[in-house]
């Protein structure tokens, strides 16, 4: 005999559990994107991909895609349509090139365009506060893309989950599937890593480098009330087929 269906309403609190974490995670990811030039600023929004990663884990795993624990898989859920994405793009200007003309004399390299600045040409004052101007720029959240892109994920998410979201050990935990005593040693380890690695950025500048503050200053997300709606909506349209077929 099949286990009873859970209801709707707690079907909709499980997905929901995952929706700002793994919108900040496809955020920072498609930020990292733009900083190497496989994607142009704009070009894939994070909302839009967000949707895509839970209508793909419908599909798979229908409601138990949002059971607990889930939320490594749907990150690598998220990369690996992330990836689709960067390929479709780089196919789409290589499509385009065959169509533009040959244009003559010295032209910017590409390269130049979109080479990710460090933070310290950004922020040349390790000891001063990240200025709200210098933080909503999107030269300094893609520089700190790649500076955190440097970190394991498996100490990069809960750190950013500490440090951005304010969730407690506890919640990421829950999130991770591993121990809040677990939780704690990887935020030790990300932010052992970051502060030796901004103390060779910022050699030469006195004062300690801005581990925690940078990393506070990373931009975040809250999910829409237009895309809790769909979510509701995709995960009330699987319930109904599912208990048709039991």
């Amino acid at each position: 005999m099949s286990a009873p269906a859970r209801p709707l309403a707690e079907r909709d609190r499980a997905a929901e559990r995952y929706l700002r974490p793994l919108l900040n995670f496809v955020r920072h990811r498609l930020h990292l994107h733009e900083a190497q030039g496989d994607l142009a600023p704009g070009e894939v929004r994070p909302e839009e991909l967000v949707d895509a990663v839970y209508a793909e884990a419908l599909a798979r795993r229908g409601p138990e895609a949002f059971a607990p624990h889930r939320y490594p898989w749907l990150r690598r859920l998220a990369r690996e349509l992330l990836a689709a994405e960067v390929a479709r793009a780089r196919q789409r200007r290589r499509e385009r090139s065959l169509f533009e003309p040959l244009r003559p004399g010295p032209q910017a390299s590409a390269d130049e365009e979109v080479r990710p600045r460090r933070l310290i040409d950004l922020l040349p004052d390790p000891t001063a506060p990240v200025p709200e101007d210098v933080a909503e720029q999107e030269a300094f959240q893609r520089a700190l893309a790649c500076l955190l892109d440097q970190l394991p994920e498996a100490w990069r998410e809960p750190l950013l989950l500490r440090a951005c979201d304010g969730y407690s050990l506890r919640q990421i935990a829950e999130l991770e599937g591993v121990s809040p005593a677990q939780v704690r040693r990887r935020i030790e380890l990300a932010r052992e890593f970051l502060r030796a690695r901004l103390a060779e950025e910022y050699e030469e500048v006195p004062g300690a480098p801005p581990a925690e503050r940078v990393v506070a200053a990373l931009a975040r997300l809250e999910p829409t009330p237009e895309q809790r709606v769909r979510l509701r909506e995709r995960v009330g349209a699987v319930a109904p087929q599912e208990e048709a077929g039991t």
